[in-house]
């Protein structure tokens, strides 16, 4: 493959003077495993959010595989979120839906 995955291309989400994150860009390869890492309230929480289009940004785009994220629709992130992207939440219970039980949680996504 000579296209990255994920290219993330001068994301920007400010909520606040200096709160949040500005020009983020990167290409993450077949292979590769990216952590995010920093203080609290650095950002992290907000670019994850805009990375994976839970959060509109303010400028910048996302693409995966060649395709930008923003144009997709929300069932086909969804379904891209669940079935091709993996996502370990800062906190554990995050990444759980409480009123289904374990076997179920890992099976459906």
């Amino acid at each position: 493959m000579n296209q990255p995955l994920l290219a993330v291309n001068n994301l920007t989400h400010l909520y606040a003077p200096d709160k949040g994150f500005r020009d983020v860009s990167f290409e993450l390869w077949p292979g590769e495993v990216l952590g995010i890492v920093g203080e609290s309230g650095s950002g992290k929480t907000t670019l994850l959010k805009a990375i994976s289009a839970r959060l509109t940004p303010q400028q910048g785009e996302v693409l995966y595989q060649q395709r930008s994220l923003y144009a997709m629709s929300e069932a086909e992130r969804r379904r891209l979120l669940r079935t091709e992207w993996g996502v370990v939440h800062q906190h554990p219970m995050d990444g759980l839906r409480r009123r289904v039980a374990a076997g179920a949680t890992s099976a459906n996504g």
